[in-house]
């Protein structure tokens, strides 16, 4: 028992009022001594008012026992503990997804968007102890959800995620991570991470926006979607995307570029995959950052078995008796 404490010992100044109690109670009883010596037995009690037997004792002692087990179960006894790990949860991560039209492109099946949102559903799926934003872009960012662990709602939005939902097209990479990193910034978040899916090249100012994310304590992620040959973007009209002289526009991944921003962030790249390879590398490359710097110890916490609840069994017989009349 050298491991005995109290989880709530403040709970024992509720003793102080049974004391007094107490202490009244035998005062009164010792006066009553003091009459009990000088009067006969047969007149005592229709001299001493309240002249104590022992069901009267019994009516003081019980409640008195009652109070006190009372107090030591609220206080929370304990000497046994559990190791448990409670550092979870403390990675932030944000997921920022590209809208623009070339996301209709189907080199990769059946369409580069519905893959990223199968992606999407996946790395949901592997978030439920994470904090998880959902931002959107094209010309501009829109933020479908801040940081939150409710990933069912987030999962519920998913369907409803076209290039048509955003009212202007374009691929302005830099002002989605700007988004991205002041969701982080305003969460206060320590170990955060931004996770951007997208076929576009980054305009000229993302890379000084990676720059801040890394300087922030932040990492920036990018998952490739697409490939390297292209595919021409279907029109919704009919056809396909067109340029300004009436050529088909073929959207490719440029890997190099993509590479090279998530570098520059201090995070990884890595093109969408058939198989769970590609968001499994991501969550490696996260799995250091949250827990980078904490010792083991500091990991883990003892959760301590509390045995008040059954200390509150030891009061049932006595609260019992208190029920018997005449005795309160």
């Amino acid at each position: 028992m050298e491991s005995f404490h109290l989880l709530r010992p403040l709970w024992l100044l509720a003793l102080l009022p049974l004391a007094w109690l107490l202490y009244r109670w035998y005062r009164n009883e010792s006066q009553r001594n003091e009459w009990r010596n000088q009067i006969d037995d047969s007149l005592l009690p229709h001299v001493v008012t309240g002249h104590s037997t022992p069901v009267a004792k019994a009516a003081v002692i019980v409640p008195a026992i009652l109070w006190l087990l009372a107090v030591i179960a609220l206080a929370g006894p304990s000497w046994e503990k559990l190791p448990a790990v409670v550092y979870r949860g403390l990675q932030e991560r944000v997921l920022i997804v590209d809208l623009s039209l070339s996301m209709n492109a189907r080199d990769t099946k059946p369409s580069r968007l519905e893959r990223v949102r199968q992606k999407l559903q996946d790395i949901l799926k592997e978030s439920a102890d994470s904090q998880t934003a959902l931002v959107i872009y094209a010309a501009a960012p829109y933020v479908v959800s801040p940081l939150t662990d409710d990933v069912e709602t987030i999962r519920s939005m998913l369907p409803s995620l076209s290039t048509d939902v955003v009212p202007a097209q374009g691929s302005v990479t830099s002002a989605a991570l700007k988004e991205g990193l002041e969701l982080l910034s305003q969460s206060g978040s320590r170990h955060g991470s931004l996770w951007l899916l997208t076929d576009s090249l980054p305009d000229a100012a993302a890379m000084a926006v990676a720059l801040e994310i890394k300087r922030a304590g932040y990492r920036l992620h990018v998952l490739g979607v697409g490939t390297s040959e292209g595919a021409p973007i279907p029109a919704a009209n009919g056809g396909f995307v067109k340029d300004r002289d009436g050529n088909i526009v073929v959207a490719k991944l440029d890997n190099t570029a993509l590479k090279e921003l998530a570098k520059e962030a201090g995070g990884v790249y890595t093109a969408v995959a058939n198989t769970d390879s590609d968001i499994d590398r991501l969550f490696s490359a996260d799995s250091s950052l949250g827990i980078a710097g904490v010792s083991e110890r500091e990991r883990q916490a003892d959760i301590w078995l509390e045995r008040g609840p059954f200390v509150v069994l030891l009061l049932l017989p006595f609260a019992a008796l208190c029920f018997r009349r005449g005795w309160l």
